[in-house]
Order: structure tokens, then sequence, then C-alpha cells
């Protein structure tokens, strides 16, 4: 498939899910502003610089994909997560090349915030490689890094980490609020095809329960995105019933 109609198929899916709400990204690179030591470059793994006029570093940051055409897209989509999930968090990319990821953090690195939404490049690239599933499980990506912001924002971090001393229950009520998220795209674009978002968190998902870092092993990522999404076709809930079914769901798993 030539890279002009792989960009054709993302921005059918991206288009979809976005309707017409929020505007383009802009195409041009930013650096974040200092943070300290850099406790979150470590954190990233990420390349960092250090900013002589300021004290302290700060992770290097880009705001474009590098296609004009996929940052419309994908900022029109990320006006309507914003939209659905009550945040205004910072969009970027940043260099995971230790390891693909996306998180979201406190800091606002780029925007209005409060918070930013940092997608990995290679991580990107990955998942842009999956043409035939037209851009789905990047949404999907984002969605849950959004669920992360409005944890942090809605109060459910204290509550989420009396729950276990691992990151399973944040991760686990991250994936239920992607899985609400697809149900009302889903419900506007029948046509959409989801079967690949399973496929991904599934392979996300680790069996390290000693660990801090452990994120819930695949079986229970795929559920938490089931019963998220299958909350979403149940009648029209905002986010906030969304996200105190979530958590109830996983308190009673715990």
């Amino acid at each position: 498939m030539s890279s002009l109609n792989r960009r054709l198929m993302l921005g059918t899916a991206l288009a979809a899910f976005a309707a017409p709400f929020g505007a383009a990204m802009p195409a041009s690179a930013q650096q974040a502003g200092a943070v300290g030591a850099c406790p979150l470059c470590q954190r990233l793994g990420a390349p960092f610089g250090v900013n002589a006029g300021a004290k302290g570093s700060y992770v290097k940051v880009a705001r474009s994909s590098g296609d004009a055409e996929t940052d419309r897209f994908l900022g029109v989509a990320l006006g309507r997560l914003a939209e659905t999930f009550h945040v205004s968090p910072g969009f970027a990319f940043y260099d995971d090349s230790a390891s693909p990821n996306a998180v979201a953090v406190r800091e606002t690195l780029v925007g209005n915030g409060p918070g930013s939404v940092l997608m990995g490049m290679h991580l990107f690239g990955q998942l842009m490689a999956r043409v035939r599933d037209g851009g789905i499980t990047v949404i999907s990506v984002c969605a849950h890094e959004f669920g992360h912001i409005y944890q942090m924002q809605a109060g459910y971090e204290e509550k989420l980490g009396e729950l276990d001393r691992t990151n399973r229950p944040f991760e686990l009520h991250a994936d239920f609020l992607a899985g609400y998220y697809l149900a009302l795209r889903k419900a506007e674009h029948r046509e959409l095809d989801l079967s690949a978002v399973g496929g991904v968190l599934h392979a996300l998902g680790d069996t390290a329960f000693n660990s801090r870092e452990h994120h819930g092993t695949p079986q229970e990522r795929v559920a938490a995105l089931a019963a998220g999404f299958k909350f979403g076709t149940e009648g029209r809930h905002d986010v906030s019933e969304a996200a105190k079914a979530g958590f109830l769901l996983i308190r009673r798993n715990s």
C-alpha cells in the first residue's frame, strides 16, 4: 500500500472518531520548559537537553508527526477526546527509542493543560504500520492516556492507589475509559472495526505481579476494555459515570 493510501485510510478513521470539534495541531517543533532535575526524563527514558536560561533540564518534544495531513486529522480527533473526557491536556510526540510507549503526565509541557499526553514516535510508527486497522489503535491509545489525565483531575488517583500497590488499578481503569470512548464512536460510525484494539492491549499486559509497574495481565486488560465498551453501549453516560462504573468494577475484582 502506498504512503498516500495509508494516510488516506488513517485520515478516514481519525475523521470518523473526531467529528467536527477541535482544531489542527500546529506542525512546529517545540521544546518543553524546564522541569527541575528532570525526573520526567528519567521516567520516560527519553533524551533531554539542558536549558541554559533556566534551572534544570527539559524533555524534548515535537508537536508534529512529520505529516501535515496526519497532524490535521489527529488534531481534530484529540479535540473530540478532550470534549468527551472534559480535560484539555497538551499533546506532543517524544523520543521513545529506549522503550516504545505513550504516557500521561501532570506537567503541562505543551498547550494550555493542565497535564500532557505524550505519544512516543516509535510506538506511533508501530501502530501506524498496522494499516488494516485504519488508525483505530492510535486513537485507542490516546483515549487510554486521556483516561489517565481524567484520573488526575477528577480525584481518582488516591482511590485507585488504595486498591493495589502496583499500577494495575490505574491501567485497568484507563482501559475501561478507553473502551467507553470507543463505544461512543462506534455508535456514530458502525462501520468501524475495533477488533485490532483488543490485540494491542493483550500484548501490553504482563504478569509481573510483584512489580510496581505491573499493568494487569493480558486477559485483565482486554476484559477492562470490553467492560468499558459494554458500559458505553448501555444508554447515554457521561465520562464521570463511566469513571465511577470502572472504579467499582476494579474494586470488586481487586
